[in-house]
């Protein structure tokens, strides 16, 4: 595990994008897993500007969404899909057919994870999976109580989930969603998290002191032999990188 910090969320953010920019101009082909929520914001914005100002070309990309909600239309304005269409996909011209949306509209739930599994297996593996952190632990939609061998399904979401993300919906918001699992997040050749604000430091120090725990699902990512965790001064505000 590699745990870098910046001196303010913008240079986190910076890091997080300069890594990926480095990876796609490297390698054009690359297979990005994306994640969302307010800690991505800045890491998009730096990705759109860099990518500009250095010309960087994402056609040959392929990018897989970590997860999406549940009951509510793909175009819903709160959707994942939205807001990466809006922050990322939309500014840098990224086409449909270099995306994969998890499959919520499928009849069966159970198939859907499958079928997801198998459009990551086919494209060959996710290369960089982007993730967030939340205040519980959770990675995707994947909350406390996630064993690190799950697969892509439904998950139900815990209410400090809902209280967190009820902001982004005008009426009431979803509780089901569909999720790649920690088994597949850790199949990804590279895990780069960033953790922004105080409000993620008691959850770093955690994730920092505890291995595999099941209360706190991103603690098993600590296994995997390429991740990398990108700090602000915030989040890293109870744990000591000076050791």
């Amino acid at each position: 595990m590699r745990i870098i910090q910046g001196q303010s969320q913008k240079e986190a953010a910076e890091i997080i994008a300069m890594t990926l920019i480095d990876r796609i101009s490297s390698h054009p082909t690359s297979v990005i897993g994306l994640a969302t929520g307010n800690t991505m914001v800045p890491v998009y914005e730096a990705w759109v500007r860099m990518a500009r100002e250095r010309s960087i070309n994402h056609d040959k990309c392929f990018f897989f969404m970590l997860d999406e909600y549940l009951d509510i239309p793909t175009d819903h304005p709160s959707s994942f899909k939205c807001y990466l269409q809006k922050h990322l996909f939309n500014p840098l011209e990224i086409h449909e057919d270099q995306i994969a949306y998890p499959p919520v509209n499928s009849p069966s739930l159970k198939e859907a994870g499958s079928e997801y599994e198998r459009t990551i297996h086919e494209a060959g593996g996710i290369d960089i999976q982007l993730l967030g952190i939340g205040t519980n632990g959770h990675i995707g939609f994947n909350e406390p109580g996630s064993q690190g061998d799950s697969r892509t399904r439904e998950v139900e979401l815990t209410q400090e989930t809902i209280a967190v993300n009820q902001k982004n919906f005008k009426g009431q918001m979803p509780s089901r969603a569909l999720s790649m699992g920690i088994g597949t997040i850790l199949e990804s050749k590279a895990l780069l998290m960033m953790a922004s604000g105080s409000t993620k430091a008691s959850v770093i120090k955690h994730l920092l002191n505890h291995h595999d725990d099941p209360q706190c699902p991103a603690t098993f990512l600590k296994s995997h032999p390429h991740f990398t965790l990108v700090l602000d001064p915030e989040a890293a505000s109870k744990i000591n990188l000076k050791i």
